[in-house]
């Protein structure tokens, strides 16, 4: 018997990833059953429910992507995003979930210049930490 494939759910902002060149020469369904991209506004609209509601529907981990520091259309938008996340991290440590299965992510940064880098980060990461229990 094969064990199900992780599943990862992403929060993005349309600005930081509307001209990314790895979204527009694969499209968002290249990175699918792996990751689902749920495209957002803008990061700040992301909220602790809808983070909550993508674990308890199976996810085994969630990154909500956001533009580059002070490049936000919104002003401070990603900082927005960024205390979503965190209060949503505290949430999850009080019912006993890894916290490192919800990260905050600056598209654009060193470390992720494209989306590309950004699921293969992820799906990385969420296998080293395994499906949710």
């Amino acid at each position: 018997m094969t064990e199900a494939p992780i599943k990862i759910i992403g929060f993005c902002c349309k600005n930081a990833i509307e001209k990314d060149p790895v979204l527009a020469e694969k499209g968002w369904h290249a990175f699918e059953p792996a990751i689902k991209i749920l495209s957002l506004p803008c990061s700040s609209k992301v909220e602790t429910l809808g983070i909550i509601k993508a674990f308890e529907a199976g996810s085994d981990g969630i990154f909500v992507l956001g533009c580059k520091e002070k490049t936000c259309r919104l002003l401070d938008g990603n900082a927005r995003a960024q205390r979503t996340v965190n209060y949503t991290k505290k949430l999850l440590k009080e019912i006993n979930l890894e916290t490192d299965r919800l990260i905050m992510i600056q598209l654009g940064a060193p470390e992720f210049k494209d989306f590309n880098q950004v699921a293969g980060y992820m799906i990385e990461h969420i296998q080293t930490l395994g499906k949710v229990s």
